[in-house]
């Protein structure tokens, strides 16, 4: 069976907090990196994997993301969603009043080489469940462990966690909707999922990068240039 394309919803709404001053006067996915917005580089990784429809659910300063893609996306099929200084998964609600298929969810603070197209697939595979993205943990630091008695029973440098991050690209099915709406956080519909049995990661190991502080944003723009290799 052909995989269907979904639409894209992307998450455009909070105030940015820890990266001011730079969001004093504009939302975070408009901050520049390699002379482009972050919004920007998420769309054109959304463009070329195949999304055709996208929400853009936006609160804060919502006026400079309506501004920044009139100029930027005029060709592209898009609906600007601004429903103020709400919880996430009211922007999401508002977003599926116009919104009758289904869709990815994605950050817009966070660029990835996610391959959509696998990521679809592998949904596919277990259509009844919610797929999100994950991503492996590691830490820039030489890992300890210690007993009680203060002995050091192991070191690890730089070591990669077995546990995972969630960076977003959630593929939700249409029939999924009754969960979303009935809950009030986007973290009770995590929960609902993770106790139903009915949320499977799609394991991502290419690039990621998100931007919540400005030592973030220095990384970002170190390394952006490699998720156009």
């Amino acid at each position: 069976m052909k995989n269907k394309i979904p639409a894209a919803i992307i998450l455009c709404g909070g105030k940015g907090m820890r990266l001011r001053p730079l969001t004093n006067d504009k939302p975070k996915p408009l901050i520049a990196i390699d002379g482009h917005p972050i919004l920007y580089h998420v769309i054109n990784h959304l463009i070329k994997s195949g999304i055709k429809k996208f929400y853009i659910a936006t609160g804060y300063k919502s006026i400079k993301i309506e501004e920044f893609m009139r100029k930027s996306f005029k060709k592209i099929d898009y609906t600007v969603i601004n429903s103020g200084d709400v919880d996430i998964l009211y922007r999401i609600k508002d977003c599926m009043k116009s919104l009758n298929d289904d869709f990815i969810l994605c950050y817009g603070d966070t660029i990835s080489n996610v391959n959509i197209k696998k990521l679809i697939k592998y949904h596919n595979e277990k259509p009844n469940s919610v797929t999100v993205t994950s991503y492996p943990v590691s830490i820039p630091f030489g890992l300890l462990e210690v007993n009680s008695e203060g002995l050091v029973r192991s070191f690890k440098e730089k070591p990669i966690l077995n546990d995972s991050i969630n960076i977003g690209y959630f593929y939700f099915n249409h029939s999924m909707r009754h969960l979303l709406n009935r809950k009030k956080k986007l973290i009770s519909v995590i929960n609902q999922l993770v106790e139903d049995g009915q949320l499977r990661a799609y394991k991502h190991k290419g690039i990621h990068i998100t931007i919540n502080t400005l030592a973030e944003l220095d990384h970002a723009k170190q390394n952006i240039s490699k998720i156009y290799k």
